[in-house]
C-alpha cells in the first residue's frame, strides 16, 4: 500500500495570493498613516492660526478703538511668523457700525494662511479701550427666555411649556436654542406680561433655514386675533419679508428681507404707539399708520400657535418700555445669553 505524504509549505499559487495580501495591508496602512498625519497636521495647524488671530483680536480691541469710532484698517495682510503655517499674513478692521452709539466699534481679526489658503476670522465689539459692550439691557425686562435647554423664564412668571419644539445648536453649543418644525410646535407661557400697545419692545434670535421662509417668530396675544410680534410672510409682489403683527394686520417694512442663518429680531413700540424693526440691531422700517391695539388674550407664542415657524429661536425677551436704538444695538451686540 502507498502512503501519500502531504507536502509541507507553501505551493506556488498559495505564495503568490499570500503575497498579494500582504501587499496590500502595507498599502492600506500606508495610507492610512498617511491620512492620520495628514489630518493631525490640519488641525495642530488650525488650532495655531485660531490661537494667533484670537491674541491679535484681543490686542487690538484693547488699544485701537477711539471714541468716537474711527474705522481704519491698523493690519492689512502684514506676513507674520506662525510655527508650522506658511504664507501666514494678518488683518485688522475697525469699523463702526450703522445706526450703532458712536462711541461702539466693530474690531474683527482675520489670519489667512497655507496653500490653498485658509482664513480664521475672530470679532467682538467695543465701546472704549478695553471695554466690551457685553452688558445685558436688563431695566424693563418682564420676561425673558434664555432657550438653554428649558423654556423657564429668567424673569417674572410663568415659565414656557414646551410643544414639539427641541433642543438644538446656537454658535455651536447645544442645547442653547429650540428648533420648530413649522407645523405644530411651539413655546406657550400663559400670560401677555402686562405688555400694552405702546411702550413695549420685544427681541429674539432666529435662525432662518431659507429666505423665502414664512411664518412668526413670538407673538403676544391670541393666536388669530389682536395681538402684537414679529414674523415672517410671503407676498406674491414683494417676496418674503419681515412683519410686525398688530391689530390682526400685517405691516411690512420695506425691503426688509431677514436672510438667512441666525439674526437678531428686535419690534420696537414707542409712546405714541409707532412700531419700528430692526434686524441684528439697525433699524429696517417704522410705521407711522394706525398703532396697534392691546394684546387679546392671555398667552405669549414663541415659534407659532397658528402661523407657524420652521427654524430655530434663541434668546427672547419682552419689555414694558420703548428700547433706544443704542439699547437695541447693545443687546444685539452682546450676543445669544
Amino acid at each position: 500500500m502507498q502512503h501519500q505524504h502531504k507536502q509541507s509549505g507553501f505551493t506556488a499559487v498559495e505564495l503568490l495570493v499570500t503575497l498579494f495580501v500582504a501587499a496590500a495591508f502595507l498599502i492600506a496602512g500606508y495610507q492610512l498613516f498617511h491620512l492620520v498625519i495628514k489630518d493631525g497636521g490640519q488641525t495642530r495647524a488650525e488650532s495655531r492660526a485660531a490661537n494667533v488671530a484670537y491674541d491679535y483680536l484681543r490686542k487690538f480691541s484693547a488699544s485701537s478703538t477711539t471714541i468716537p469710532c474711527s474705522a481704519s484698517t491698523p493690519r492689512n495682510n502684514v506676513p507674520v511668523t506662525v510655527d508650522g503655517l506658511v504664507n501666514a499674513t494678518l488683518t485688522i478692521t475697525i469699523t463702526c457700525p450703522p445706526g450703532a452709539p458712536t462711541s461702539l466699534s466693530k474690531v474683527e481679526s482675520s489670519l489667512t494662511f497655507n496653500a490653498p489658503s485658509q482664513i480664521i476670522k475672530y470679532a467682538t465689539y467695543t465701546s472704549s479701550a478695553g471695554s466690551s459692550t457685553t452688558s445685558d439691557v436688563t431695566s424693563g425686562l418682564v420676561a425673558w427666555w434664555k432657550l438653554n435647554g428649558n423654556a423657564n423664564t429668567e424673569v417674572g412668571s410663568p415659565n414656557g411649556v414646551i410643544t414639539n419644539a427641541t433642543p438644538t445648536t446656537h454658535n455651536g453649543i447645544a442645547n442653547t436654542a429650540y428648533a420648530f418644525n413649522g407645523t405644530n410646535a411651539s413655546i406657550i407661557a400663559n400670560s401677555t406680561y402686562g405688555l400694552a400697545a405702546t411702550n413695549t419692545t420685544m427681541t429674539t434670535w432666529i435662525y432662518n433655514p431659507t429666505a423665502a421662509n414664512s411664518g412668526s417668530f413670538v407673538k403676544v396675544g391670541t393666536t388669530t386675533g389682536y395681538g402684537i410680534g414679529i414674523g415672517n410672510t410671503t407676498m406674491d409682489d414683494q417676496g418674503t419679508k419681515l412683519i410686525i403683527i398688530y391689530e390682526g394686520i400685517r405691516w411690512i417694512p420695506t425691503t426688509a428681507n431677514v436672510g438667512t442663518g441666525w439674526h437678531h429680531i428686535a419690534m420696537v413700540i414707542d409712546g405714541a404707539g409707532v412700531p419700528t424693526a430692526y434686524i441684528d440691531g439697525v433699524t429696517v422700517g417704522t410705521y407711522n399708520g394706525q398703532g396697534p391695539y392691546v394684546p387679546a388674550g392671555n398667552g405669549t407664542y414663541i415659534g407659532g400657535g397658528s402661523r407657524w415657524f420652521k427654524g430655530s429661536v434663541d434668546d427672547t425677551r419682552l419689555y414694558n418700555r420703548a428700547l433706544s436704538p443704542s439699547e437695541v444695538f447693545t443687546v444685539y451686540a452682546g450676543g445669544a445669553k
